[in-house]
């Protein structure tokens, strides 16, 4: 299908501005164009087109050419631009033939744009035929008097009034008699015997006096020539567009009144000279109802997660269009329907039970392939893993060798890298792959547990140990599925230094997405994980709580000995939080902790609780949050516990996030009101829970917990 290529260019869009600035666009209309065939040839969105040294040039398809459909109505449109400010569109159609085409052969130019400059007068065109005669036009002024005209014949003169057509003698009698005449102005006014009219005496009529002063006005104004105006509309026009397109300063149009102009701002102002509205055409900025003028705002974010909506509200707000009165909340708030069923996500995994080895040595098996973690550098056959890496964050290498081809994540407090270990010890990986068999790298720690679950599905309840003879060497663990087939691998790691994943070389690897969002806590060792339990943070009830609510990336950032007001070793959960919680963005976030600042001041406790929710709030405005009370390891709590828990219910009441207690097991939703009861966490018939050092629970009572917290934040979620 032949094209033709059009021609423009663009050098007089810009005085002194750079030809890069000019940009050209170029839109088919309609947009969709189609063959006979039915193949699309245009959908087409605006094309940019290249501005070399001040000219562009395209090659279009004539808007005539045969063959396509519309069949009619197809044109061009052209918007050439300055600094991003459309400053001239030009519509045309594209002829067929042959050769090249310049743009101004195929559009009229408008002297109503930038860059218009008239061209010469072109030759005087030949005389027209004469026009029909004109309507008849008003009576003119009367003429001046004319000469007297030379003496008629006299009458005969007859006897003194002997008839009507017989003139006087001079001696007549009544010709001499010098009487006064008596008054009669009466006879001749309107009305009268004799009345007089303006006509019958030459007076000027009204029509007459109107026509003298619309000549006499006339007169006073000079006559411009045709090209003179013409000159005076083009530099009106000019004006106009470029005040339109912004270039043009309105110091000269600077009035007074409650809507002026002054110098490059229109103001729209209320009484004492409040500013109201103002319009800054050199800033380009606005501001509506007293607002601080702005520049035209960005909506972002998504419309299914609610993000693009606060965006809206924020855009809309700082130009003064609305005052934003909304408050902030959890976006894509958590609904019950679509939580997990509970009893299926206990489930172990039905399959094959995979063959799993450890053995210390630093070689995998000949031929296979090391997906590498993250950060750590290449040899050979290395490529980096596609993980998906969970439950923490500032994933880090170590220093020296072999350290430095481990990697361990640094988001919990105080977010150090050491040797073989970092501040935050418990994480996840998944990643799917096709293999029959995979080899997991590791550095040997005697505090190392792992828990491997297939398709989603736990091999063994509990975190196990990973095995290994000599701490601080690099051991391989070898995982046999049996067969080859597509699978979802996770393993939940404490304390594990990860060197990578080796693979046959016939087999692939690709990342697997997290899902239910990002579910954090923070809190002391009740989420953190006690000797009273397995493996720590990993194998506390927040970990099965995450998998109850569908949530696989699960952020444990607790440290025990903490609290509101309490330290311990590390630091309170106000320090920790602007550190370990907002700059990782979770989703969800539980808090519990209360334990450790039980006996101590309530003023304080109060104070720090209202601190901390405000400082979440504020930085996580769309994390949807729980606070759970104090805990009490008996079914009698100490007055302190009672106390503390009351305390946490009014501040999380004042700050709007939802409470959950485990000394009466009632939870209140965001206005403080009470939801529903669920009875005490911990009674006498269930303080088998509790481990030997009578604070801590036990695995058993992590399991319990876990159904007991899911139970409560179901609870609380809308339907």
């Amino acid at each position: 299908m032949a094209r033709r290529t059009v021609t423009g260019t663009v050098h007089d869009l810009f005085t002194d501005a750079a030809a890069a600035d000019v940009t050209v666009t170029l839109s088919a209309m309609p947009r969709r164009w189609t063959d006979e065939a039915g193949n699309r040839l245009l959908a087409a969105p605006d094309h940019p087109v290249t501005v070399t040294g001040g000219v562009w040039s395209i090659a279009l398809i004539p808007t005539d050419e045969p063959g396509i459909e519309p069949a009619t109505g197809r044109y061009y449109r052209l918007v050439e631009s300055v600094g991003g400010v459309p400053v001239r569109r030009r519509t045309f159609e594209v002829p067929s033939g042959a050769g090249d085409l310049d743009i101004l052969d195929l559009v009229v130019a408008d002297p109503g744009l930038p860059g218009y400059v008239r061209g010469a007068a072109g030759p005087t065109g030949a005389t027209g035929p004469q026009g029909p005669t004109g309507a008849t036009g008003a009576t003119g002024p009367t003429g001046p008097q004319g000469e007297t005209g030379p003496q008629g014949p006299q009458p005969p003169l007859g006897a003194a009034g002997a008839g009507a057509t017989i003139a006087l003698r001079s001696t007549d009698p009544t010709t001499t008699n010098a009487r006064t005449p008596t008054p009669h102005a009466d006879t001749h006014a309107s009305g009268g015997s004799d009345p007089v009219s303006p006509a019958s005496i030459g007076a000027e009529t009204p029509a007459g006096a109107q026509a003298k002063a619309d000549a006499a006005q006339a007169a006073s104004y000079p006559v411009a020539s045709g090209q003179a105006l013409d000159n005076y509309l083009g530099d009106l026009l000019t004006r106009v567009s470029a005040i339109e397109g912004g270039t043009a300063f309105l110091s000269g149009l600077n009035s007074n009144g409650l809507a002026r102009i002054i110098d490059d701002e229109l103001r729209v102002e209320g009484a004492a000279s409040t500013v109201r509205h103002v319009l800054n055409g050199t800033a380009n900025t606005v501001g509506l109802y007293g607002a601080t003028p702005v520049t035209r705002q960005t909506v972002s974010g998504s419309r299914a997660d609610g993000t693009a909506l606060t965006s809206l509200l924020t855009a809309l707000n700082l130009t003064g269009i609305i005052s934003d009165g909304t408050a902030p909340g959890a976006t894509g708030a958590w609904l019950r329907r679509h939580l997990p069923d509970p009893v299926p996500v206990d489930t172990l995994y039905a399959g094959a039970a995979p063959t799993i080895g450890v053995a210390q040595t630093s070689t995998p098996t000949p031929t296979y392939l090391k997906f590498a973690p993250p950060g750590v550098a290449l040899s050979g056959s290395d490529v980096t893993g596609n993980f998906s890496l969970l439950g923490a964050g500032g994933f880090q290498i170590g220093s020296g060798s072999p350290d430095n081809t481990y990697i361990l994540p640094t988001s919990r407090y105080p977010n150090t890298r050491g040797s073989f270990s970092s501040s935050q010890s418990i994480w996840s990986l998944e990643f799917g792959t096709d293999a029959p068999e995979f080899q997991l790298r590791f550095n040997f720690q005697s505090a190392g547990h792992y828990r491997l679950s297939i398709d989603g599905r736990r091999v063994t309840d509990l975190m196990q140990p990973v095995g290994g003879s000599t701490p601080g060497n690099t051991h391989f663990m070898t995982v046999n599925l049996g067969s080859a087939a597509p699978r979802l691998i996770r393993m939940d790691f404490a304390v594990v230094p990860f060197g990578g994943i080796y693979l046959p070389p016939t087999a692939t690897l690709w990342r697997v997405p997290p899902q239910g969002g990002r579910l954090m806590v923070l809190g002391d060792s009740l989420p953190g994980g006690s000797s009273m339990n397995t493996a720590g943070g990993a194998g506390t009830w927040f970990a099965r709580t995450a998998r109850y609510l569908g949530c696989t990336d699960a952020w444990n950032q607790a440290l025990g000995s903490t609290g509101y007001i309490t330290a311990g070793s590390t630091a309170t959960f106000g320090t920790r939080a602007p550190i370990d919680v907002i700059p990782w963005a979770p989703t969800r976030l539980i808090i519990w902790g209360g334990y450790n600042d039980s006996a101590g001041d309530q003023g304080q406790i109060a104070t720090a609780a209202a601190s901390l929710y405000a400082a979440l709030k504020a930085g996580l405005p769309s994390c949807e949050m729980f606070v759970i009370g104090c805990w009490s390891p008996t079914g009698t709590p100490a007055a302190g516990q009672t106390n503390t828990d009351a305390t946490l219910r009014t501040a999380a009441a004042a700050a709007g996030i939802p409470f959950i207690s485990p000394l009466t097991g009632s939870c209140y939703d965001g206005t403080g009101a009470l939801v529903a009861t669920h009875g005490p966490f911990i009674t006498a018939a269930v303080a088998a829970y509790v481990g030997g050092d009578a604070v801590h629970p036990t695995d058993a009572g992590h399991v319990y917990l876990a159904r007991r917290i899911t139970a409560a934040i179901r609870e609380l979620m809308p339907h």
